[in-house]
């Protein structure tokens, strides 16, 4: 799924997850805009009160919040993310999201070869 060269509108993407029945009907809407093995970008339109919940923590991930805000929780920390704040979680750490107000989230996932079977 991943071409030499992928460009994408943000604010394009963001507006098409919100026009899906996913979003208009329940708290949330996503769109996997790249997808290697080991390699994920993941684009989330959230409803405040809606979370993002990685249990295992295998991947290192990048969570970027694009509009609103959201709470980022980790091992019992947690930090408040607005749009144009990014946080960066290691790999093995299992990691809530939850959003604060309606916001859109772009998220990388990057997990070490041994964890993705390569």
């Amino acid at each position: 799924m991943i071409e030499p060269l992928m460009h994408f509108s943000i604010a394009e993407e963001i507006a098409a997850l919100r026009a899906e029945e996913g979003y208009r009907e329940r708290d949330r809407s996503s769109r996997t805009l790249a997808k290697e093995t080991d390699f994920r970008v993941l684009l989330s339109a959230l409803r405040a009160g809606a979370a993002l919940d990685e249990q295992d923590g295998d991947a290192r991930a990048s969570v970027q919040v694009i509009e609103g805000s959201a709470t980022l929780g980790v091992d019992g920390d947690e930090t408040v993310l607005e749009a144009g704040e990014l946080a960066i979680v290691d790999a093995g750490q299992p990691w809530l999201l939850e959003a604060r107000s309606e916001c859109a989230v772009l998220l990388t996932l990057a997990w070490p070869r041994e964890k993705a079977g390569v």
